[in-house]
């Protein structure tokens, strides 16, 4: 029986080896089915303007004033520097509700990653990025409506201090004066659309994104609460798609993959329009497995996520994904998001809004075919690859990327590259092989039942 025991495992821990991918893998497999979300929202805000509360803000001079002083390093622009972040990190101390009472027009549109899960197009992403009552979305109205306003604030600050504001103290009071802002700012007539945006191949084998309508179909609710939402794309066609996998194997010190669209990167000055719609990579590790107040559980990652990565898949080493990235940390003193401290929403609670929604997860054939052409490919036959992604693109032309490793196969074939094998193929060989040890362990059982 001994014997039956080795074998089994041998074929077990074959299996487990054969299916870890490479980060370049992963990449490959998961980034047609990673999707952007917009969420436009319109309507009218109304909101009561702030005033300073001049005695709190006398006191905070003479105090960041003073201590400086004491420390022997008080300069002008230090003084200016500190006081900004004391300010920002208490905003609600130095600033009180005013009487003067401002309304604008809304027209703004917030941005966030997600993943098809079934081929007809429903859609994974965080209920905060298409909830119009989060915290972070209401700042976004605040800043979009009263930008005039908060400019103007801007410019009276640069007055007072004699010099331009640093990029990190326009943006710290800029977040506290929008912030405030959304303290005593409501939304009328509001309506909202949302669309996701799937990269395709368009001329010159460039990726290009489409913006096809969606559907809001449930939602949770934004962190602490379970923040999960899911969307149905609204055009039928067949979508590539995504693997859930699960999270309860998952122990601290497992890698952890995340795609998405990080906003300080997607929307960069410097990068042109078309590569806005490929998702980004990172990686990091199972930091903890931590409990959520309302008693269920969260993964702490150090995979860099930020604005815009929120709703996209993080995936395990078998490119299978195990959870949504969520929120990170700020640090409260200076009011900034802490790097290295993120937080993903488990597949075991998506699961839950996918029963909820009565779909059934599943890969769309041109993913399957996808995949077994990269397969092909990554083990360098090209010949066979060159086949499968030919019919990816008689399924759909416009499958992202698929121009691309069609050219990469016929230059390698060109090259001499391809290690077609002759003879039986090697995965004969090792079903073959995998039906010889099933078949001695099946003999063994029976010889051993006939002794007994």
């Amino acid at each position: 029986m001994k014997k039956i025991y080795c074998i089994v495992a041998i074929l077990i821990a074959f299996k487990s080896s054969a299916q870890q991918l490479t980060p370049v893998q992963i990449a490959e497999r998961n980034k047609p089915g990673t999707v952007m979300i917009l969420a436009t929202y319109k309507g009218t805000v109304t909101a009561v303007k702030p005033e300073i509360d001049q005695p709190a803000v006398e006191a905070l001079i003479l105090e960041v004033k003073q201590q400086l002083e004491n420390e022997g390093k008080f300069t002008s622009d230090l003084f200016w520097n500190v006081y900004i972040k004391s300010f920002c990190a208490n905003v609600d101390k130095y600033m009180r509700k005013g009487t003067e009472t401002v309304s604008k027009d809304l027209n703004t549109t917030m941005v966030g990653s997600g993943f098809i899960v079934t081929p007809d197009g429903y859609v994974i992403t965080n209920a905060h990025v298409v909830d119009e009552n989060d915290e972070e979305t209401r700042k976004s109205f605040a800043q979009q409506a009263f930008q005039e306003i908060l400019d103007n604030d801007l410019n009276g600050m640069e007055e007072t201090m004699g010099r331009k504001l640093t990029e990190d103290e326009a943006n710290a009071l800029l977040d506290a004066n929008s912030w405030y802002f959304s303290q005593t700012m409501e939304v009328s007539r509001i309506t909202k659309e949302f669309a996701v945006v799937i990269g395709i191949t368009g001329k010159g084998g460039k990726i290009e994104p489409m913006n096809v309508p969606a559907k809001l179909v449930t939602m949770g609710a934004a962190i602490p609460g379970k923040d999960v939402a899911i969307l149905r794309i609204t055009e039928k066609h067949t979508y590539p798609t995504i693997r859930i996998g699960d999270d309860k194997d998952l122990r601290v010190g497992d890698q952890l993959y995340v795609l998405g669209y990080p906003a300080v990167a997607t929307f960069h000055p410097l990068i042109s329009e078309e590569s806005m719609s490929e998702a980004s990579l990172t990686r990091g590790l199972v930091s903890a497995k931590k409990n959520m107040k309302g008693g269920w559980e969260v993964l702490q990652t150090d995979a860099s996520i930020t604005h815009g990565n929120s709703g996209g898949p993080v995936m395990n080493e078998r490119g299978e994904v195990v959870g949504l990235a969520t929120f990170g940390s700020i640090d409260a003193q200076r009011g900034q998001e802490v790097q290295g401290m993120n937080f993903v929403v488990p597949a075991t609670i998506v699961n839950e809004f996918i029963r909820k929604a009565d779909i059934e997860p599943d890969m769309s054939d041109i993913s399957l075919a996808f995949e077994s052409a990269m397969d092909l490919f990554d083990k360098d036959r090209y010949k066979k690859a060159l086949e499968k992604f030919k019919e990816v693109k008689d399924m759909n032309p416009s499958f992202p990327f698929i121009d691309k490793y069609i050219s990469d196969s016929e230059r390698n074939i060109e090259k001499g590259l391809d290690k077609e094998p002759k003879g039986i193929d090697p995965m004969y060989f090792y079903i073959g092989g995998g039906a010889v040890v099933l078949i001695i362990i099946v003999v063994l059982l029976m010889r051993r039942r006939k002794k007994a």
